[in-house]
């Protein structure tokens, strides 16, 4: 039984014998009843060495557990058998910390209990079933949130999540034990069921491709020559007539080098493709090849594909570090480098991140190494062009990135994800020593050649300024079926460093 499990046991063990004062035969002792409350618990215990007893998981059901054991009763009845117990409690010290119901009280009422907010947790007996919406007409709901968590306020008990609260919840993680990382989403597939109203809540995806001719290309692909609403528009008939169909954007990719690539689409519009993202192995290949050998003939269908889709991407906690290119040539004094579109700074046009960049910007933020499993995240600035109308141009039309040779460099450590704050990670136009005409290079070596994701538009710029370049990164993305991205915002956590 898990460590924790069985300081329980003994807990409810000792507490038990304390309450009845009834002793455990030799043997297999078994217990059934509570002589003061009445409630009914079940523990076995058997004759052994404490550890091997530790070792037992009881038979309890946990909502009795909550009755009959607390810290006090548990680290006092350890304290009891000397030296053992003094180890056994001070486990048990941290297991109660975040056990529900663990207070000195003897009930589930907690009555008096002061919050972190400085309110009080009423009794049992002060709630029933009673409800009215006087209180949202009247103001007196507005004034009870706006007493405590301010007027204006948007976030009602996400407030609740501070620091300290997360600090705290990351230590429960700290036992020595393996870590698994569960999703809890439900996977979205075409047709899952939403609350029926008008127009309708629903989900319907579909994919493009381009750069080969897919499998069942008249009955399950559609194609045009049309541009703007009225391809989109013959597309939609089409499909809402004889769908689902895929799009099909021709037969040829892009660039010698053979691009291939696949985009989901919804019919009103729509993709995980933007923004903020998550490319997939499936969003590029080199013709129908894409990363570990698979064919897109194979896998390829008109609502998404049936191998490395987005399903495949669990939920995922890992180091992160930064690479702050940006702060890096400011401090070096390369002016050539860094340039002030209004008013923030960020690398010039096409500026290529070189290895030795990625040295010094290592070296500069103490970074040791680079590990298999990291998120690699450079910061250029090159995102603030984003949040302006008026360069969305000049943000779509190059970008500073790395190249082959630090993507190879970087793809030898066997990083997770690598993610920049620009729009596509390399840089644009490419540099190619050979082939003028190759498009999109990086995202190859990277993702179909070695397997290794792409993040783009990932903003380090607030982690960056408070010198947290190793961080702790969390990623839920999209949990679609055949999605070629997730476009949901990775999060950071980092200790706040004093003053």
């Amino acid at each position: 039984a898990p460590p924790e499990r069985s300081v329980l046991a003994f807990g409810a063990w000792w507490r038990w014998r304390r309450r009845t004062g009834e002793l455990l035969s030799r043997g297999r002792g078994r217990a059934r009843g509570d002589a003061r409350t009445g409630r009914m618990i079940e523990v076995e215990v058997l004759n052994q060495p404490l550890g091997d007893q530790l070792g037992k998981a009881p038979r309890m059901r946990i909502d009795h557990l909550n009755y009959h054991l607390n810290r006090r009763d548990l680290i006092s009845g350890m304290a009891k058998l000397g030296a053992a117990g003094a180890l056994a409690s001070g486990a048990a010290a941290s297991v109660m910390a975040g056990v529900a119901g663990a207070s000195e009280t003897e009930d589930h009422d907690h009555n008096n209990e002061e919050l972190p907010n400085g309110s009080t947790l009423g009794k049992a007996t002060d709630f029933d079933d009673s409800f009215s919406v006087e209180g949202a007409f009247n103001g007196a709901w507005a004034a009870a949130t706006s007493a405590r968590y301010g007027k204006g306020d948007q976030l009602g008990t996400l407030n609740e999540i501070t620091p300290r609260k997360t600090a705290r919840a990351l230590k429960m993680l700290d036992k020595g034990h393996e870590v698994v990382t569960y999703r809890l989403g439900h996977l979205m597939v075409n047709g899952i069921p939403g609350f029926v109203t008008f127009p309708p809540r629903k989900y319907s995806q579909r994919l493009t491709a381009l750069g080969y001719t897919p499998n069942d290309l008249t009955t399950k692909w559609f194609s045009t020559t049309a541009r703007g609403d009225a391809g989109e528009d013959a597309w939609r008939a089409a499909d809402r007539a004889r769908g689902p169909l895929g799009y099909f954007q021709g037969p040829t990719g892009f660039g010698s080098n053979e691009l291939s690539v696949h985009e989901e689409r919804f019919l009103e519009g729509g993709t995980y493709q933007i923004a903020t993202q998550f490319d997939n192995l499936n969003h590029v290949g080199v013709r129908d090849v894409f990363y570990n050998g698979f064919n897109a003939k194979d896998f390829a269908t008109p609502t998404g594909t049936t191998k490395l889709g987005m399903e495949t991407v669990a939920p995922f906690v890992t180091r992160g570090i930064i690479l702050d290119i940006l702060d890096l040539k400011i401090s070096q004094g390369a002016n050539s480098a860094v340039q002030t579109v209004d008013g923030n700074k960020m690398l010039t046009n096409s500026y290529r991140i070189t290895l030795e960049d990625i040295h010094a910007a290592m070296k500069r933020a103490k970074i040791g190494k680079i590990e298999p499993g990291d998120v690699v995240c450079f910061r250029t600035g090159w995102h603030t062009l984003a949040d302006n109308p008026g360069t969305y141009g000049q943000y779509l039309a190059t970008e500073p990135g790395i190249y082959i040779r630090e993507a190879r460099w970087l793809a030898e450590h066997r990083p997770a994800l690598i993610t920049s704050d620009t729009f596509a990670l390399e840089l644009l136009p490419g540099k190619p020593t050979s082939d003028p005409k190759q498009l999109f290079v990086v995202h190859q070596e990277l993702m179909v050649k070695n397997g290794i994701r792409i993040g783009e538009g990932v903003i380090v710029t607030d982690l960056a300024k408070d010198g947290a370049f190793e961080f702790v990164y969390m990623y839920s993305p999209q949990y679609a079926k055949g999605a070629t991205a997730g476009n949901t915002a990775p999060v950071g956590l980092a200790a706040k460093r004093k003053n």
